[in-house]
This record gives structure tokens, sequence and C-alpha cells, in this order.
């Protein structure tokens, strides 16, 4: 059974303007607290400046835990400032800076216990700084730019920065060590841009001034040529060990969709081609995009969605109806179960019938992987160019400690992405650990449980120690 904890004691609402000398990197540097809570750990959230997906100054939101003992105690410091990047959310009310008003449990409901609960003393004694990105939050009524990796790494950067004077400007703030590091860390989404997070701050040399250590990532996107890929023509067992997906199918349909509305909301040159170009009829008119674009609905409520209308057929916006028998040609399967204490619901879908059929016929042909993938107007080569301007596989080399960890059994972000980075990086310091026999989801909920008690302490150990 999980273990409860204290409710959090609400103090009045803090509305603080803060300021720091100007920086050419950084052209608005002010930045509000918006909310404070705390008990056995702080809890605040704040607003900072950054850039926005159309290149202009944005202010975005976050949030922040951080240790705070509860007994006076004179020793007590801050050992390590923690980057962590949220997993996939398209409901609102999931980000970071909004999870007090949410009833679901998330990877923010765990991190935000590890100031408290940790038995690793460089997890517990932290403050952990959780953007919102753009998207979420404050600006949520702006599209999300999914897996935008230099954009998502920029507004993480920021969020570094300011939420680390944030946190010095609390009354409660504690001293630093004088060897406290930082990490990026995150799951799936989370993973993905915890490795953009770590490269963006190589290349713009922050890692003196962010006491970077490093980052602990795990299934996260890396390559998204290769999951595509996957999708395509994976029979179950290109990971070594055998999975239960099949050719031309994706167990988590969803992903698909914000992949793909990522790249057309923040990529400029695909700014000419529509979602029509990529997507069949019939699967844009379950009412995907309305969902996405609303943000009212939770990954899980939109596979519930999926699997009524499995069972119920649907009438569509212009009359067309689908029925029951349709519907599950588009979704072969569909499934409801108990996942920490709430109900699951899991469809996969046939690419063959969620995309459109010159898209499927493209990913299909094994001489589309040929390494190169420039931009020239095509809507599916543009697309490809995209994905692979967003992966994070080549060119840099890491300068930092990586861990990687991953399932071989995952069949939302193949573990032959994950082997995909490692191998172009032979020469890094890159430490590969393989996440038990589950698939995606269950494995991100195995791993944020596991981070508050000592199952990754001589990983953590390795990621902290002096290269």
């Amino acid at each position: 059974m999980m273990k409860k904890y204290p409710l959090l004691i609400l103090i009045p609402l803090l509305f603080i303007s803060c300021s720091k000398e100007p920086d050419d990197n950084y052209a608005e540097p002010e930045y509000k607290i918006l909310s404070y809570t705390e008990d056995a750990t702080i809890f605040c959230t704040f607003s900072y400046p950054s850039v926005g997906s159309d290149g202009n100054p944005i202010q975005l939101s976050s949030a922040l835990f951080a240790y705070n003992p509860t007994q006076a105690d004179s020793s007590a410091e801050i050992r390590t400032v923690i980057a962590a990047s949220h997993i996939t959310v398209t409901s609102g009310v999931e980000c970071p800076s909004k999870i007090k008003s949410a009833f679901t449990l998330n990877d923010v409901t765990v991190l935000q216990t590890l100031p408290a609960n940790a038995q690793i003393p460089e997890l517990r004694q932290s403050v952990i700084i959780m953007p919102d990105l753009e998207g979420y939050g404050i600006t949520e009524h702006l599209p999300h730019p999914y897996l935008s990796r230099e954009l998502s790494a920029r507004q993480t950067a920021d969020a570094i920065r300011y939420g680390i004077l944030v946190y010095k400007s609390l009354e409660k703030a504690l001293p630093f060590a004088d060897d406290w590091k930082s990490i990026c860390l995150g799951y799936s989404q989370g993973g993905s841009v915890a490795l953009a997070t770590h490269r963006y701050i190589e290349e713009n040399a922050l890692d003196d001034e962010f006491h970077f250590a490093g980052s602990f990532c795990a299934g996260g996107a890396y390559n998204l040529i290769e999951i595509l890929r996957y999708y395509i023509s994976d029979d179950g067992w290109s990971s070594g060990v055998e999975t239960r997906h099949t050719k031309g199918t994706l167990s988590l349909p969803v992903v698909m969709p914000l992949i793909v509305k990522g790249m057309l909301d923040s990529n400029p040159y695909m700014k000419e081609h529509d979602i029509t170009d990529y997507f069949s009829k019939q699967f844009l008119d379950t009412g995907i995009l309305d969902w996405l674009n609303q943000k009212t609905k939770s990954t899980n409520d939109i596979a519930r969605a999926w699997y009524t209308i499995r069972e119920d057929g649907l009438t569509a916006k212009d009359g067309t109806y689908y029925s029951p028998l349709q519907i599950q040609e588009l979704f072969p399967t569909g499934n409801n179960y108990t996942r920490l204490l709430m109900k699951s619901y899991e469809v996969s879908a046939d690419l063959s019938k969620m995309l459109t059929p010159s898209l499927f016929d493209y990913l299909n042909n094994p001489s589309t992987y040929d390494g190169q993938y420039p931009f020239t107007g095509d809507r599916f080569e543009d697309l490809l160019a995209a994905l692979d301007a967003n992966s994070n596989i080549t060119g840099w080399k890491p300068g930092h400690k990586i861990i990687l960890l991953h399932s071989r059994y995952d069949t939302v972000v193949p573990y032959t992405n994950m082997l995909s980075f490692a191998q172009n990086h032979p020469d890094a310091d890159i430490k590969v650990v393989d996440l038990g026999t589950k698939d995606h989801q269950d494995t991100g909920s195995d791993l944020f449980m596991a981070l508050i008690n000592k199952t990754f302490s001589k990983d953590i150990a390795w990621l902290f120690a002096e290269k």
C-alpha cells in the first residue's frame, strides 16, 4: 500500500517580484513567485522569462519542490538541484504547476515527495525544478511543441537558472553545500527533454554555473525516426526479447498525433503542411485534435474514449457514421485494468488505418530510411527532416555523465532507440541500465516509486562521483 503523506498546510499566496542583473541571453530578467505551501517539503510555483516557439520572449511557469527539514538543523543544506522534466501530458491539470488541483498519480506527485522521503541523500536534500514548458501552466492557451528538442531544452535551462534564484529568495531557503551539483532527470518525454537539456547546458557553457554533474534519462525518445521505423517494421524481437509488438501497430496511439502536431506547431519548415496530410479522416474523426487542443483529457481519458467507441461506434461531426467493426479495424485491441489504484485503459492502433495510405506506404518503404533527411518541401520528407532535426543522437559529444535507463520490453519508446544513442557515442561516459520486464507505462510507474528507496543508490553515486 502506498505510504500516506500529511496534507500540505496552505500558506497565503505570495506575489513577489524579483530581478537579477541583465544578461544578454535573457532579455527580460524578472521572475515571480505565484504560489507557496510547505510542510515536509516546500512547494511553490513561479513564472520566468524564456523564448517561445515563435522566437519571441515568453513568460513560462514551473513548479519547485525543496527539502524542508521539520526540525531545526543548523547543518542542513541543499546538495542537489534536480531539473526534472515531466512525462507526456495532454491535460492542463496534469502539468507540474497545476498538480495540487489534480486527482492523479503521476511523475509529479511522486517527485514532489523526494525532498521529504527519498532514502538517497542526493535526492532528498534537493531542490527540484520542474517546468511546465510552453503550452501548459500559464501558457495553456498555446500549442505545446511536443518533442521540440532545442526549444524544450532552452526553456528548461531558463527554469533552472530562475528556479535557483526563486529558491534562494525564500525565507526558509537552506544554504547550498560547497560541492552541490545539478542533474537532469526524466522519463519518456521527460527523458528526451532531460537529455536535450544536458546537451543545451554543455553547448551553451552553463555547466559551471549550474555545477552540472550529468543526467538520469529513462525511457526517452532520442531517435524519433528510429521510433517510427520500429512501429512500422518490428515483429516483436528487435530488442533481443519477445514483446507484444506486431508490425504496423502502435500500443499508445496518442503518441503519433502528438509527435506530428508537435512538428507542425514548432518547425517553420512544417508550417505549409497540414495534419490531414498525415492522418486518415477516420482517425481524425475520433476527435483527437479537439482533445489535444482543448487539453481537458489525460492520455488515459483519451484511451478510454477510444475504448468506448470501439464498443459503441462513432458518428463524426460531419455526420459520417463508423460502426463498431470499422472502429475495431482502426483500434484492433482494447483493454482496461487497474494501475496504482486507478482504472486504466489501453487500445492499440493499426497504422495502415491511422495514417493516410500514401504516408503508410512511404514509411513502409525501407529506402525511406537512408540516413539523409533534408527539408525539400515534400510533406513526407519534411516530416522526417523535422523528426531528424529534433532527435538527439548525433551532432554533439557529451562531456558529462549520462545514465540511460530503458526496458527491453518497451513498445512505445523502443529499446533500440536508446541503443542508437549509446552506439553513436562510444567514447562518452554513459551507463546503461536495463529496467525490468514491463512495457512503457508500467516501467515508468515502477521507476518513480523506486526513486524513493535505494534502488538506484549505486547509479546515483556513480553520477555524482568526480570523473
